[in-house]
């Protein structure tokens, strides 16, 4: 008795080898469909009934996403008034598994008298959709996988490859860059790490931490923790950054100086430095446009917690840290 693992293995190494004889199947017509739809308005109209219509809708979001404007039509929503956004340049993707359903021969037939070429995917060759159609796409002829061979498992399959492979070729044959992709995903991980930049998650304005040299140390402690951002940042008298000054740089100040509220912002910089002997801290100054990632980068690379943000004329306007970077989800 056959055992439902054994029908799941079964279904899956039948639709893997349709796969395998679809993409046997492409050949110089495939080309010329992608020239069509290259040749066409924006955007694609993309067309299924019942699973087929959801493969189309998963179609339509995939070009859309990869740089070929697409949209689905439902195909009796279509002869209800949504038709009104075809122009007799736009090109419509139909798919139906016979390629004889009506509602979708009926889509073909009014799209054709307002649109521009139509695109069929089906299994039969002979079928009406197959005859109205400036190019087809025709899919190996092979039997729904599972025991009744009824519910669409193969068929489906092959439309969401066939979707695919044309999504794929189109960004491949417009020369779409990842760059590109992250425009469009913005908030998803790939967006992320190839829009973010330093001035995007930087803590700047009255948030920054701002302290003159002359500035006396009772000042420095006052901005660093008004600020709470655990530091603050040394400027000389032109406004050009001299450095950072952090909690840790508190407590040696303390250890060394018997009397800090004597001194100015500017010593206790100074006299906070670690001693000649001790592990060089790294400090890092960048510009607002570096990428996110890129200073993810320099702090693990240089085990620091910030970084800050100066402009051209070495005057900081800005403070990133490690925590910004890991909350944007760049970690």
């Amino acid at each position: 008795m056959t055992t439902p693992l054994e029908v799941a293995r079964q279904v899956v190494a039948e639709e893997a080898e349709a796969l395998r004889r679809l993409a046997g199947s492409l050949d110089g017509e495939f080309d010329a469909l992608l020239e069509t739809i290259r040749a066409a308005a924006p955007p694609i109209v993309v067309s299924g009934l019942g699973k087929s219509g959801h493969i189309a809708q998963k179609i339509a979001a995939s070009l859309t996403s990869t740089g070929t404007p697409a949209v689905f039509m439902h195909p009796v929503e279509a002869l209800h008034g949504d038709l009104g956004i075809v122009t007799e340049r736009q090109c419509l993707i139909a798919l139906s598994r016979s390629g004889n359903t009506d509602e979708i021969l009926r889509l073909v037939a009014h799209f054709r008298r307002l649109g521009g070429p139509v695109i069929g995917v089906t299994q039969n060759p002979k079928s009406r959709l197959a005859e109205m159609c400036r190019h087809v796409l025709c899919l190996p002829d092979v039997p729904e996988a599972g025991p009744l061979n009824l519910a669409p498992t193969t068929s489906c399959v092959l439309m969401l490859a066939i979707g695919d492979a044309l999504a794929m070729a189109l960004l491949h044959r417009s020369g779409f860059r990842a760059e590109d992709f992250a425009q469009y995903h913005p908030e998803g991980a790939l967006g992320r790490r190839l829009l973010l930049r330093a001035g995007d998650l930087m803590h700047a304005g009255d948030a920054l931490p701002l302290v003159a040299a002359g500035a006396s140390f009772n000042e420095l402690v006052v901005e660093m923790t008004r600020k709470q951002l655990g530091l603050a940042l040394i400027v000389e008298t032109d406004g050009r950054f001299l450095g950072t000054f952090t909690d840790g740089d508190l407590r040696r100040v303390f250890e060394r100086v018997e009397d800090p509220r004597r001194i100015d912002a500017g010593t206790a910089y100074s006299r906070s430095r670690r001693s000649a002997g001790a592990p060089a801290v790294a400090t890092s100054t960048i510009r607002a446009a570096r990428a996110a990632v890129d200073c993810l980068h320099i702090m693990r690379t240089a085990q620091i917690t910030s970084l800050v943000v100066t402009d051209d004329s070495g005057k900081p306007v800005g403070v990133l840290r490690l925590m910004d970077l890991l909350g944007a989800g760049l970690g």
